[in-house]
């Protein structure tokens, strides 16, 4: 971070209403991402696993056995990206699909022992990142951060569902 005007390295503790500094909280918050996905993506490489699969494998770790669109629905996202997630990670060997006794129309998509076999990695790796990432912080400040973070996802997600609504 850049020094202030009078040498001081210490960021203010926040920029007043309607200043420059208050538009840049968005690209902080957007540069902050980025710099958090490339940690993330990095150490995942090690384990064979890339970002966009990260939260499939999650969604696998917790239930397993579960469609393509019991995934999508669970991951936010939409179905033919889930269908290429899936190609690809069977393909890296982290998940096979086997058809749905219930309904021979739908698949079953299991995780794969080198799936499993890297679980506790993945999710260390999870707890990891947070805790380096938050390094620090004092357990207030990161409840407050994570509140802050909350409500601004609400926010964009209200820009998101109504992008012309008006304030």
């Amino acid at each position: 971070m850049a020094a202030r005007a009078n040498g001081d390295p210490t960021p203010p503790t926040g920029p007043p209403a309607g200043s420059k500094a208050e538009a840049m909280v968005c690209y902080t918050v957007n540069y902050a991402a980025r710099l958090l996905g490339q940690a993330i993506s990095h150490r995942l490489a090690a384990l064979g696993v890339t970002t966009g699969q990260l939260p499939t494998l999650l969604a696998l770790y917790a239930t397993d056995g579960q469609t393509q669109s019991e995934l999508a629905r669970r991951t936010g996202v939409e179905q033919p990206t889930m269908a290429v997630n899936l190609r690809r990670m069977e393909r890296d060997g982290l998940i096979t699909r086997t058809p749905d006794p219930a309904d021979a129309r739908r698949a079953l998509v299991h995780l794969t022992d080198q799936a499993r076999a890297i679980r506790h990695d993945v999710q260390a790796l999870r707890a990891g990142i947070d805790s380096e990432a938050l390094t620090g912080f004092t357990p207030e400040e990161h409840t407050q951060l994570a509140n802050l973070l909350d409500r601004l996802a609400h926010n964009l997600q209200q820009l998101t569902d109504h992008p012309d609504a008006t304030s």
